[in-house]
């Protein structure tokens, strides 16, 4: 495809939500549109059912069982990738929503590596956490703190930010996870079809501990589940999102000012999303 062929493709944002409308008849599609609401619900509300059973009794167990600390971590790892795919599988039948990548691993090599993306989806991190192992997120306080997510976070190794963030962060890539940040701090706007300004923290982070840092760029077609755009807003048709790497940066290839690399990246997120415009 050529360049100019590429830039006149509509970007997911531009693909409308509601098609069905055109040719259903309203009753029928009214009917429709409350099934796909209500099944969305559902799988939310199932999923935070899960995590209540899956954070407060069967990680609990599995922490008795014999092991070290990244042993237990890798364990509790495996049955949250495994509840993740049964949420995504479900959503998947349903015809909801549905993940994909290109590829079989993110990591380059045998090297943990920080992995950066763009944020179009409430779904992001169960959908990369499903489809790859050994990748611990960057989370917001909020969910180290809730009484239904904090047991999952801690006990698979989730880093809540803080004080002390970049050191956790630096911890888990010693001990061999990837670990996966969203510079934007908060999903893109507009089903992705802008991005929030970058912080600075995964690039510092790479440059402290001299690990190489892959791009990740998600694309959700239809949007869906993003930011301004409410559960019940589901498109008539499923959503994919699909997770690819489109770079790898090796530590040599970082600036030793954090900022200036932030900003580069950024731009470069720009450019490879079709975004018009440097940076203000």
């Amino acid at each position: 495809m050529t360049a100019a062929a590429e830039r006149a493709r509509p970007r997911p944002e531009q693909l409308p939500l509601y098609p069905a409308k055109a040719w259903l008849p309203a009753p029928i599609y009214w009917l429709y549109r409350a099934w796909r609401t209500l099944a969305t619900g559902l799988c939310f509300a199932g999923f935070w059912g899960g995590a209540v059973v899956f954070g407060w009794l069967w990680l609990r167990i599995l922490a008795l069982w014999p092991g070290t600390r990244v042993e237990k971590m890798r364990r509790c790892q495996r049955s949250m990738r495994r509840g993740f795919r049964l949420f995504h599988f479900v959503m998947r039948v349903l015809r909801l929503y549905r993940r994909v990548s290109p590829v079989a691993s993110l990591r380059p090599g045998r090297t943990p590596v920080v992995l950066v993306a763009n944020h179009p989806t409430l779904c992001d991190v169960t959908s990369i956490a499903s489809l790859f192992p050994d990748v611990v997120a960057v989370a917001r306080p909020s969910f180290a703190k809730n009484p239904l997510l904090g047991q999952l976070v801690r006990r698979c190794g989730f880093v809540p930010l803080g004080m002390h963030v970049l050191k956790e962060c630096e911890e888990r890539l010693r001990l061999g996870f990837d670990v996966l940040v969203f510079p934007e701090g908060t999903r893109s706007p507009r089903g992705g079809g802008a991005l929030q300004p970058f912080h600075r923290g995964a690039f510092e982070l790479a440059a402290r501990a001299q690990v190489p840092i892959v791009l990740l760029k998600l694309t959700c077609a239809p949007p869906a589940l993003s930011k301004g755009l409410p559960i019940w807003k589901i498109s008539d048709r499923m959503a994919l999102l699909t997770i690819e790497p489109f770079a790898t940066l090796e530590p040599s290839q970082l600036s030793a000012d954090s900022r200036a690399t932030c900003r580069a990246i950024e731009q470069r997120y720009r450019e490879v999303l079709g975004y018009d415009g440097d940076l203000p």
